[in-house]
């Protein structure tokens, strides 16, 4: 079963986290722990890493110049042809990230054919929004209430898309 999927640039910057299991897991130390991993398997080998085992769970990685997908499943999965048809299905529509804003939104129509590659609904993380309108506050990019308008305006877009 794929639990987690993991969208990020080589830089360790997370694009797309999406939860399919019921394992809770810390984007941002997913996301560094992925990048340095995959720095690391260049480094000391010369070639990228294909795949991370742990007890009884894996982290599957797939890379293109700039962009690494991975999935964290259990540890007999067969994912790596999926995450293949992935890696090929967004650069095709949204290419290698290299001018990319920061914006995850950009992302919400790439979501329903993530999950029918995987074959199962996932779940956005909901700390992304709320961490990205903390990190505007903090930074000056924004005010408290023009934040609450953005969650809300959030929250009322999923709602809609739910509806439909």
């Amino acid at each position: 079963m794929i639990h987690n999927f993991y969208l990020l640039k080589k830089s360790g910057e997370c694009v797309i986290h999406r939860k399919y299991g019921s394992l809770e897991t810390d984007e941002n130390l997913v996301s560094g722990f992925l990048s340095a991993m995959f720095s690391f398997g260049r480094n000391i080998s010369g070639r990228n890493i294909e795949s991370v085992l742990l007890d009884d769970k894996k982290f599957v990685y797939v890379c293109s110049d700039e962009v690494i997908f991975a999935a964290y499943t259990d540890r007999d999965d067969m994912i790596k042809n999926k995450l293949d048809e992935l890696s090929e299905l967004f650069l095709k529509e949204y290419g290698n990230l290299e001018n990319w804003d920061g914006d995850r939104d950009k992302f919400v129509e790439f979501l329903p054919k993530l999950d029918a590659i995987f074959g199962a609904a996932g779940k956005e993380a909901p700390e992304n929004i709320v961490n990205d309108i903390f990190q505007k506050i903090q930074t000056g990019k924004g005010s408290i209430n023009d934040s609450m308008d953005e969650l809300l305006n959030y929250f009322k877009d999923k709602v809609k898309k739910v509806n439909q």
